[in-house]
């Protein structure tokens, strides 16, 4: 018999409106993604591979829209539920932030949620929650989006803390100054999913980027020391240095050709400027790996370095990462410098995180490695050198009396942090000494503060030759006439 009418349209396995872009932008990331394949491959439910492309999808695409109920198959109606309360959590639109278009960062957050819904335990009230919000059938299958809207919400949260320390971090470090950020996509999903599964480095990536910003917050709060001072006025056409006065005809229309016309000529009166750091003073960070410096300690010390190395990096100061044990242990020196490329930066980031050494600790061997250095330099510029260690270690006399003839020749800055003690033998030493207890409170704090405090801190002024103004001028300025003459000065 016949059927007259509009054929119905054909049901979906996927709850989210997608096109062919999404599905091969899911389809070329897969197989890149051992975790996340790991995951479906073992998965009990025969529509993981559905859920995983529809979380893929919501995080993904830049519009997320649903399809009705009707046009999807039956067995998939519960992940249009799930989704559908994802999308009314805010948590979900935070962790979009991190992934919308971009389809690494988007992997690693489907295994994440994927695998936290698998793993999530259900709570007899959660059971009830879904008891009165699923469909009519009763033979109704548990699986991995059978979570509660709370678990929901939860389990988004942490897989956004989770992305974004990681993510922060290989965007800090995977980019040299003028470059973009071009790791292979396997490369970089592959260091992200060993960033967040691994807890210490998880914590340590989420640290960097919770201080790197306090410390660039905290900068730009405080008035910065001016790299450059006014020490006399001249003519000439940077308008950059233009003074009030000058720029005030540029503002009246019936003066604005006289600006230009100086501007033309060279005859602007400008301020003359003096560059107040000439070279940019090194940084050496000392930090102890000994045994008892093991977790919290280990992991604030290593995040504030790196988020103090990365802001030196920015304007142009090398740095030197010494990570130090017992004197038979061997030192572990980082060097970074503002011209490496971005790859090879993230590798020795990465290296500093995950090396640690226990055992004991030795002051004088890390302290004469930072000599050296500074020696083998021969730079003119000062030194600037931060210690941070929870031990105590005799120093001896003589390298004492040695280190401190170094700090006069070279200047040096010795920055001493100690965690849960006394810098007995660090002190005699130390230009500054900053003491936290084990609990580590203001920890958060005395990281941002290096960024101003550490870096920004006052270089001694040197000394100038008197120079009377109006001398050494190709043309005199028209008010050095006012100015005594050189037998009456």
């Amino acid at each position: 018999m016949a059927v007259f009418g509009p054929q119905s349209p054909d049901r979906s396995r996927s709850v989210v409106v997608h096109d062919p872009f999404d599905r091969e932008a899911f389809d070329e990331v897969l197989p890149r993604a051992p975790g996340l394949r790991l995951l479906l491959e073992t998965a009990e439910s025969p529509d993981a591979s559905d859920l995983a492309f529809d979380l893929f999808c919501s995080f993904y695409k830049y519009v997320v829209k649903l399809r009705p109920p009707d046009q999807v198959v039956e067995a998939v109606r519960r992940h249009r539920d799930l989704l559908g309360r994802a999308l009314d959590l805010r948590e979900h639109e935070k962790l979009r932030a991190w992934t919308k278009l971009k389809p690494v960062e988007t992997a690693l957050a489907t295994e994440l949620v994927f695998d936290l819904l698998s793993k999530e335990p259900r709570e007899p009230a959660a059971a009830k929650e879904l008891e009165a919000d699923r469909s009519e059938t009763e033979d109704h299958e548990e699986s991995a989006a059978d979570v509660s809207t709370e678990e929901l919400r939860e389990i988004l949260r942490e897989a956004r803390e989770d992305l974004e320390g990681a993510v922060e971090l290989i965007a800090a470090w995977s980019a040299g100054p003028g470059e973009e950020t071009r790791l292979p996509s396997e490369a970089k999903l592959h260091l992200m999913r060993n960033l967040v599964r691994n807890p210490r480095l998880r914590r340590i990536a989420l640290l960097f980027g919770r201080y790197r910003r306090m410390g660039l917050s905290d900068r730009e709060r405080k008035a910065l020391l001016a790299s450059e001072e006014v020490v006399d006025y001249i003519q000439g056409g940077d308008v950059a240095r233009v003074l009030a006065s000058e720029l005030s005809n540029f503002a009246m229309a019936e003066r604005e050709d006289l600006f230009y016309q100086k501007l033309v000529t060279r005859q602007l009166l400008l301020y003359e400027l003096w560059e107040r750091h000439p070279r940019p003073r090194p940084v050496h960070l000392c930090l102890d790996n000994s045994g008892s410096m093991s977790g919290e300690k280990e992991v604030w010390a290593k995040a504030a370095a790196l988020a103090l190395a990365h802001l030196a990096l920015q304007h142009g100061r090398t740095v030197e990462i010494v990570l130090f044990g017992d004197a038979a242990d061997p030192l572990r020196v980082v060097a970074l410098r503002p011209e490496d490329k971005g790859p090879e930066r993230l590798d020795k980031v990465v290296d500093v995180a995950s090396y640690f050494l226990g055992g004991g600790t030795d002051f004088q061997k890390p302290l004469a490695h930072v000599l050296d250095s500074i020696r083998a330099a021969g730079k003119e510029a000062g030194n600037d050198v931060l210690f941070v260690t929870d031990g105590l270690c005799p120093i001896p006399e003589a390298f004492v009396a040695q280190f401190r003839e170094a700090k006069a020749r070279h200047d040096i800055r010795l920055t001493t942090v100690v965690i849960g003690g006394e810098a007995f033998s660090l002190a005699p030493l130390s230009d500054s000494v900053h003491r936290l207890d084990e609990s580590l409170e203001w920890a958060d704090e005395l990281a941002a503060e290096f960024a101003s405090s550490f870096l920004e801190r006052a270089m001694p002024r040197r000394p100038r030759a008197p120079r009377r103004l109006g001398t050494d001028r190709s043309q005199p300025l028209v008010f050095d006439h006012f100015l005594p003459r050189a037998d009456e000065a």
